[in-house]
C-alpha cells in the first residue's frame, strides 16, 4: 500500500536573500531608519550642549572637533538625512490624503524625495561655505564705494 502524507508540501517562505524588496518598501523602511538615526543624533546633540555648557575648554574642544574633515563631511550628511526625512514625510502625508497611491507614483515621488533631499543639501552647502556671497559681495564693492564717498 501507498503511504498517505498528512501533511501536503508547500513552498517554502521567500528568504530575504532571495526575495527583492519593492522599491516603495525599501524607501519606507530606509525612512523609518533614518528617523532612529536621527533621533540618535538629537540626543548626542543635547548631550553635547550640556557638555559645552559646563565650562570654556569643553566648547575649545567641541569647536576643534567640528573642525575635522570627516566630522565635517559627517554633518552634511546628517543635512541629506534630515532632507531626506522631511521630504519621505510629506510624502507619507500625501498618501494618507489618497495622492500618489499607485506603483508608479511611488517610485516617482520616491525618486523626487531623492533628488530634492540632494539639491536642498548642495544649495545649503553653498550658501554656508560662503560660495554664493562671496559673489554677492564682489558685486556690492561698488555700491559701498559710492556711500563713503557720499559721506
Amino acid at each position: 500500500m501507498s503511504e498517505v502524507k498528512s501533511t501536503p508540501e508547500r513552498p517554502l517562505s521567500p528568504h530575504l536573500q532571495v526575495y527583492r524588496l519593492p522599491y516603495n518598501a525599501l524607501m519606507s523602511i530606509s525612512g523609518r531608519g533614518v528617523g532612529i538615526i536621527l533621533s540618535v543624533v538629537l540626543m548626542v546633540l543635547l548631550g553635547g550642549f550640556i557638555y559645552v555648557a559646563q565650562n570654556a575648554e569643553n566648547y575649545d574642544q567641541v569647536m576643534a572637533l567640528l573642525k575635522l574633515p570627516y566630522v565635517s563631511w559627517g554633518l552634511w550628511g546628517l543635512v541629506f538625512l534630515t532632507f531626506f526625512y522631511l521630504g519621505n514625510g510629506i510624502r507619507h502625508v500625501l498618501w494618507d490624503i489618497g495622492i500618489g497611491l499607485n506603483q508608479k507614483a511611488g517610485i516617482a515621488s520616491g525618486n523626487i524625495v531623492l533628488l530634492l533631499a540632494t539639491i536642498l543639501t548642495l544649495v545649503l552647502w553653498q550658501f554656508s561655505c560662503g560660495c554664493w556671497s562671496a559673489q554677492v559681495r564682489d558685486q556690492d564693492a561698488p555700491v559701498q564705494e559710492e556711500v563713503e564717498n557720499v559721506r
